[in-house]
């Protein structure tokens, strides 16, 4: 049982980080709900803006990482992050869903 109750306290503190972190002006937690199936699971990746407005990827895959300025891949990746940000809820919905998860099933 005590193993039981360390997983749950795990998993909600875990939750509550994400929670916290959702609050903050930089940051944006969105949860995908169903069954996930996107573009984006066959890998991870970081999409970034530059200081200068140049853009930048990281992939990483089960092989590597790789990092790529080529724009087609940028273009790619681009379409993945957005058809993933059109499955999910918005910032404020996911916070409340991973709340109401959170008391539900993890207390």
């Amino acid at each position: 049982m005590a193993l039981y109750h360390s997983a749950n306290s795990a998993m909600r503190e875990q939750l509550e980080h994400l929670i916290a972190l959702s609050e903050r002006p930089n940051v944006t937690v969105q949860v995908v709900l169903g069954s996930g199936e996107h573009a984006g699971n066959g890998s991870s990746f970081v999409l970034a803006t530059m200081a200068d407005t140049c853009r930048i990827a990281y992939i990483e895959t089960a092989i590597r990482g790789l990092t790529t300025d080529d724009p087609a891949d940028l273009a790619e990746v681009s379409r993945v992050l957005a058809d993933i940000r059109n499955r999910a809820l918005p910032g404020d919905m996911s916070r409340d869903f991973i709340r109401k998860v959170a008391e539900e099933r993890w207390t």
